[in-house]
């Protein structure tokens, strides 16, 4: 068979436990895949069987790969360039929706239909007041299980990081905060080498220019 894309290709290679060559039966039969830092996902339409799909550092903008998808339950992308989920609602078995530390502003496309969704994470994104304030309360009114997104102070710094031109994503783990650098535009592994950085002192940061807040990394380097 042709050969598939190489993240791709070693995701295929994680979950066979094997090398290729993988023969069109061998793709058919993979259900779930783990995708470190691609730039395309085109080949996951050869994917026929995929119900559990995760992805980091995903850097395309929106999910027209996976378009239609029959048979996609599960999708987790996360420190990716993500923008534009419209693509989700042609996933008809989409159950899980994990969405954080993208770079997605509107979530009207979530906002009816995916009869089947009963847990959404949108941690971290740099959602719109629309998003944040109105979209996000009724989805939590339909959604089954979970909808969670960052809190409010956090979200807010996300926000004007992003209008400020530095598309990075603020968020809090346990009691850290930390800035990371989603997609592949800023570094290769954007799962890694967050900067460590209190809200106050990261606004403070901010008002000087966005170029000071690159820096923030070259500080955690060093």
């Amino acid at each position: 068979m042709p050969f598939l894309e190489p993240q791709v290709e070693q995701a295929v290679i994680r979950e066979l436990r094997r090398y290729p060559p993988f023969s069109d039966d061998d793709i058919a039969d993979v259900d779930a895949l783990a995708v470190l830092f691609p730039r395309d996902l085109g080949d996951l339409a050869r994917f026929p069987m995929l119900r559990t799909l995760h992805v980091v550092g995903y850097g395309g903008r929106d999910l027209a790969a996976l378009a239609g998808h029959p048979r996609l339950a599960s999708l987790s992308m996360r420190f990716s360039a993500l923008a534009d989920v419209s693509a989700v609602l042609t996933l008809p078995t989409i159950r899980r929706l994990k969405l954080p530390l993208n770079a997605i502003e509107d979530i009207t496309a979530l906002r009816s239909g995916l009869p089947k969704l009963r847990e959404v994470d949108l941690t971290g994104n740099p959602l719109s007041e629309e998003s944040y304030r109105e979209l996000v309360p009724e989805l939590r009114q339909r959604v089954r299980e979970t909808v969670t997104v960052s809190r409010e102070r956090e979200w807010q710094i996300t926000r004007k990081l992003h209008a400020a031109g530095v598309p990075f994503d603020y968020f809090r783990q346990g009691d850290t905060y930390l800035l990371c650098r989603p997609g592949l535009a800023f570094t290769n592994t954007p799962d890694a080498a967050h900067a460590e950085i209190g809200p106050a002192e990261l606004e403070a940061v901010l008002r000087r220019g966005a170029n000071e807040v690159h820096k923030l990394f070259t500080r955690e380097a060093s």
